[in-house]
């Protein structure tokens, strides 16, 4: 029998690939948690918080949802968008409906004109002159660093029908942080059914 006898070069090759070879195995990170942490969350009595997002394919426009779950709501539609972002949606063109967000101090969203802790409003639909062209869309977001931590309140309100058939249906979706929630709600003029909203606590 011939026996192969590995020569010191040829023995120290193989023993680095040895113990160089556990350090090519790539070894995925663990994913990040999200720093945003929500808590005591609560909606108006009938409302329906859904806080799970099913992808349902590509992103449509203009209608609140993150349609392929990748945590920004209505993306590529000229929506400004943050890490926190609140969006309504409803199909009765006529109807005045208002997304008010009202942030840790209690100040509320307004449109061009951020609060002290960063939320502004870019949209607010209808308008004059058709602005909106039929695509009724509110859209509050941070525009830029960390949110306060403290308590939120998002109200969506009808403000007035303007020929609309009652009750207004209006779809809302939110991200805080990488966290969606969605809702719909019915709107009609009177006290009890004008307004729905939802609160949480960073």
């Amino acid at each position: 029998m011939r026996r192969h006898v590995l020569k010191p070069q040829s023995l120290l090759a193989a023993l680095a690939f040895v113990l160089a070879g556990p350090a090519c195995i790539e070894v995925p990170a663990p994913p990040a948690k999200d720093a945003l942490k929500v808590v005591d969350v609560k909606a108006s009595e009938g409302v329906v918080l859904e806080t799970a997002c099913t992808p349902t394919g590509i992103e449509t426009c203009f209608d609140a949802r993150d349609d392929n779950c990748n945590g920004v709501i209505d993306e590529g539609c000229g929506l400004h968008t943050g890490i926190l972002q609140f969006v309504i949606a409803w199909e009765a063109v006529e109807a005045d409906v208002d997304l008010n967000v009202y942030d840790v101090g209690g100040e509320l969203a307004r449109v061009g004109e951020p609060t002290s802790t960063g939320l502004v409003k870019d949209r607010d639909c209808p308008q004059a002159e058709n602005e909106c062209q039929g695509q009724n869309v509110e859209n509050v977001y941070l525009a830029e660093g960390d949110p306060k931590r403290g308590r939120y309140r998002v109200v969506i309100r009808l403000d007035k029908l303007n020929g609309a058939a009652a009750p207004v249906r209006v779809r809302l979706g939110a991200r805080v942080g990488q966290r969606p929630f969605s809702m719909v709600v019915e709107l009609a003029p009177g006290a009890g059914t004008e307004e729905k909203s939802f609160e949480f606590t960073l």
